[in-house]
């Protein structure tokens, strides 16, 4: 089962294309954004040459949830969903820091953590933690993009005294986050899961701030099985991983991680399998629905042409 790799399409009133990692971005009009998420994954800054199937369809159908049920509190570019793979936003001028906030030591914390690391974003980590271990509270830890692309951390002082975002719009943006990353762990929790850490983007439009990007899907969120966790944290046993840090604990197994000229190893049949089975998982645990898996039979790329013309026509 082959999954959806990319897109290529010339819209109408298409205005600009973008390629990120994971998804295919036209621009229309310049005032709109039909966001088509593939299949395609990535792990330490690099896509990986297989795809998960079905993957972009778990993260589109998680983003339209979760937009759906915060619209009424926190402001969004999110407009429709035409396609189970496609999200209409308005484009809104995004500001360039990515909002992360942790409760969990794992990922890079962790590996941060286990080498000395004490400091990170201008936020000091206490002593005596192991990996996995909840945090005393929840930490706000920005980063943003150096001028080769990678995320730097930041701290909220240096993000307004930089000017990278107003004052007053960080603010809101640290409410909008918090509040969201709340509400985060009481659906991850009716789930059976715990949410360990979330990235939020926001950007501005008429003077307004605006939720900009995915939410809580398992590409912007680390979520590790809840039942059982207290037991094996006390063992120090390996936590129970329901997003990509699987595929990257097993990068690091074979030797990846990013380095610099290195080829990442091919995903096995059977990581791809476990790895889709780990997003459909959260898919239904975050909202409670069966997930209906779409046909790849046919030419998929022709409907999603057909889906995109269809949302341009309709603005």
């Amino acid at each position: 089962m082959k999954g959806i790799y990319e897109t290529n399409f010339q819209l109408p009133h298409q205005t600009n294309f973008y390629r990120g990692k994971v998804r295919d971005v036209y621009e229309i009009n310049y005032d709109y954004l039909l966001i088509l998420t593939t299949d395609r994954i990535s792990a330490f800054d690099t896509v990986l040459s297989e795809t998960i199937p079905h993957k972009g369809q778990v993260l589109t159908g998680i983003s339209d949830y979760m937009f759906r049920l915060f619209r009424e509190e926190v402001p969004s570019a999110w407009i429709s969903t035409p396609d189970p793979n496609i999200l209409l936003m308005r484009k809104v001028r995004v500001y360039p820091v990515e909002v992360i906030i942790r409760r969990c030591l794992v990922g890079y914390a962790w590996r941060l953590y286990r080498t000395g690391g004490r400091l990170i974003s201008g936020v000091m980590l206490p002593d005596g933690l192991i990996e996995n271990d909840l945090l005393p509270e929840p930490i706000i830890t920005p980063t943003t993009k150096s001028v080769i692309g990678h995320d730097v951390e930041i701290s909220e002082r240096e993000i307004v005294e930089s000017g990278l975002v107003p004052r007053a719009h960080w603010e809101r943006i640290r409410e909008y986050a918090l509040h969201l990353f709340k509400k985060g762990i009481e659906i991850a929790e009716r789930g059976g899961m715990i949410l360990c850490d979330a990235k939020y983007e926001f950007g501005e439009w008429e003077g307004e701030v605006f939720l900009a990007d995915e939410v809580h899907t398992p590409d912007s969120s680390r979520y590790l099985k809840l039942e059982g966790y207290y037991e094996r944290q006390k063992r120090q046993d390996p936590q129970i991983h329901l997003t990509k840090e699987y595929v990257r604990e097993w990068l690091m197994r074979q030797g990846f991680q990013g380095q610099p000229n290195a080829t990442p190893p091919a995903l096995p049949p059977e990581v791809i399998e476990e790895a889709r089975e780990r997003y459909i998982e959260v898919y239904q645990r975050l909202t409670g629905q069966t997930f209906t898996p779409r046909s790849y039979e046919g030419d998929i790329i022709v409907e999603l042409r057909e889906r995109c013309e269809a949302a341009v026509a309709s603005l």
